[in-house]
């Protein structure tokens, strides 16, 4: 019986290190039988599966025999590797624990086979191989020959590679490097004037370094590992240095290269940690990698004021494998809701339909620096996993508290700005400060509401508290996002590539499905609520509106309208004041609209009463944005189902 396709199951990577695939499963939790598959780097035609465990990460190498057959070490023999992990999933037979709950790639990021090529690419060179070969039939060219094959193909894989710039003299390689802008582990292959033998050319401290690819039986930079080809080694270099000055990281790309075929390649060659935490992108490169997006848990649909089901059977999204077809959603009239025969917006409804003014313009570089003491962003937020969490340290006295003039932003209450907390064990921190714009009874039990409900979240996606302090003002403490506000920063950096934005808006989900799980509702949620620590580690924040739904119908109802951000808001919730998750995943999708859109904003040039008729009578949604993948404009539309 002919394997199954690892590179089609939305579990496989690719070839991805060790550290890789503990890295993304860390990152989704460490949940008990949480696994991976991936392609050993070396050597070709093994695999491994890498598995959690009482929150660690085991490594199984699935090595094939010589009758093509794989197995683990002294396990069974089964006819691929997804075969092995199907027969794991009910028997343990050597496994600390079952692999019961798949970690899926991000929809539209396929496993990488090497560096700027995917699975798919070299599986169709493999085809083209074996339909040149009379000796190779076609059926055995993805099975028993592919290590083979591979091999054959790889050798000449180099010559399409933008890296690679022929026969040039090593100044000519200085120049090309230097014209194209110096970053440490740009990088170049060049042939030398012996035409047999190649060099490797790297970017390091604003200057280059020449390595000379020996080739005896196979490649190898003095004293470093061999490979059967060019490729090979490069894409080893990528994952570690090995004796040069630093990684691969990007190509410095040969004169007249095609703009295409170069996008493509880049597109492909990120390290697998670009979507993972941002510890690890300092030490190593970065290739695409997550899970699905997840979005809060349904819970049970309320009654509506009117004696039936309010318009609340919104399904959460469920995102298709990269491999799937894309089907378009289909379109059918929403019903009216009950008791109208026009949805007409309440005569005093209080809400803000209107456009949200935009944040003030992020601080200064000096200012910023000045306020961080040096510390960067990755070490900040080590800093902050230490504060104590206790009803005791929430408590701040006034000179614990140092505040900058520069505001940065308005929340529901108040002004924020930039401060100084000094903890009780003499660290000093920089922190955001709430600040109250009055003494009004109403904003400050407001705002000690908001602060007892920020006592209670803990999670790496939803900005912590620090604490309060009752002194001349209610002051709320909160670590600080030096990146400021998400469509704010989008606005400034539209060449932000949309598979960072996409990373950044499945970790706002992951945030939003723990208030989920918490039985909260936030009832705010917009991009301009939506913090950045960096540009790939996101924040959920201002839970001035948020709420605990009740035990008994899994929702809040409003007891009167509020200034509410109507734009971001179901239909439902507009007509019946009632708020649960699923009213948080229409948010969501409005939200993941203007990060894909750059900061746009919603419904930009019209008002209430015509959103209403927009989404309900005429049942149309917001257009699609301009550079968002279709995947990702299906998952918007599923949160937008209105019934």
């Amino acid at each position: 019986m002919a394997m199954r396709k690892p590179s089609a199951e939305p579990y496989f990577y690719g070839r991805i290190t060790r550290e890789e695939a503990e890295l993304f499963l860390n990152e989704r939790g460490s949940d008990e039988g949480l696994y991976l598959l991936r392609e050993s780097i070396n050597p070709l035609g093994n695999y491994a599966v890498s598995i959690c465990h009482n929150k660690n990460v085991h490594h199984y190498a699935i090595e094939k025999k010589y009758d093509g057959k794989f197995m683990i070490a002294e396990g069974k023999a089964f006819a691929g590797p997804v075969e092995l992990i199907e027969h794991h999933k009910i028997h343990l037979d050597g496994f600390v624990t079952k692999p019961v709950k798949p970690c899926n790639r991000l929809p539209f990021q396929p496993p990488i086979a090497f560096r700027g090529m995917t699975y798919t690419d070299l599986e169709n060179e493999l085809l083209t191989k074996a339909e040149s070969m009379k000796k190779v039939k076609m059926e055995t060219a993805l099975g028993a020959q592919r290590e083979h094959l591979i091999v054959l193909v790889a050798k000449d894989l180099h010559l399409k590679m933008p890296w690679f710039h022929s026969r040039i003299s090593r100044d000519e390689a200085d120049k090309r490097i230097g014209n194209d802008g110096h970053q440490d582990g740009k990088f170049l292959v060049r042939m030398r004037d012996d035409k047999k033998t190649f060099a490797l050319t790297i970017s390091w401290k604003g200057d280059t370094r020449h390595y000379m690819i020996e080739k005896r039986d196979k490649f190898h930079i003095l004293g470093g590992p061999k490979f059967d080809c060019v490729m090979m080694m490069i894409d080893h270099y990528h994952n570690k240095s090995d004796g040069l000055l630093c990684k691969l990281t990007v190509p410095c790309p040969a004169p007249n290269y095609d703009k295409k075929l170069l996008k493509k390649y880049m597109e492909n060659s990120h390290d697998n940690t670009a979507y993972s935490s941002h510890e690890f992108q300092r030490e190593r490169s970065q290739e695409l990698s997550a899970t699905s997006l997840s979005l809060p848990p349904q819970p049970t649909t309320p009654v509506s004021r009117h004696g039936s089901r309010a318009s609340m059977n919104r399904p959460l999204p469920n995102i298709p494998s990269p491999t799937s077809p894309v089907d378009d959603i289909p379109s059918s009239p929403a019903p009216k809701p009950p008791g109208s025969q026009h949805p007409v917006l309440p005569d005093r409804y209080g809400g803000n339909w209107d456009d949200e003014p935009d944040p003030p313009a992020l601080p200064s570089r000096n200012n910023m620096a000045r306020m961080m003491n040096g510390i960067d962003n990755m070490a900040l937020e080590k800093i902050y996993d230490t504060v104590p969490r206790t009803e005791e340290t929430f408590q701040l006295q006034r000179d614990q508290i140092l505040l900058d003039e520069e505001k940065l932003g308005s929340g529901q209450f108040g002004s924020v700005k930039k401060g100084e907390c000094r903890l009780r064990n003499g660290k000093k921190i920089p922190v955001a400060v709430k600040t109250l714009k009055n003494e009004d009874v109403t904003a400050k039990d407001d705002m000690m509401k908001e602060a007892k409900f920020m006592m209670n979240l803990s999670h790496k996606h939803i900005v912590r508290m620090i604490g309060i302090c009752d002194a001349e003002c209610i002051m709320l403490v909160l670590e600080l996002c030096p990146k400021g506000p998400l469509n704010s920063y989008l606005k400034q950096n539209k060449s932000l590539k949309q598979s960072t934005i996409v990373e950044l808006m499945w970790q706002v989900s992951q945030g939003m499905s723990y208030l989920g799980k918490k039985n909260y509702v936030h009832r705010d949620l917009a991009a301009r609520n939506v913090l950045l620590v960096h540009e790939h580690l996101a924040k959920i924040s201002d839970f001035g509106m948020s709420k605990a739904v009740g035990r008994d119908h899994n929702y809040y109802e409003a007891k009167e309208a509020g200034k509410w951000p109507l734009k971001w808001y179901a239909p439902e919730c507009v007509y019946y004041w009632k708020f649960d998750s699923k009213s948080d995943v229409w948010s969501y999708g409005v939200t993941l609209w203007e990060a894909t859109s750059y900061g746009e904003k919603p419904y930009r040039k019209m008002k209430g009463q015509e959103i209403l008729r927009f989404l309900v009578e005429e049942n149309q949604r917001l257009p699609k944005p301009a550079h968002c993948h279709d995947i990702v404009y299906n998952i918007m539309m599923e949160c937008w189902t209105y019934e």
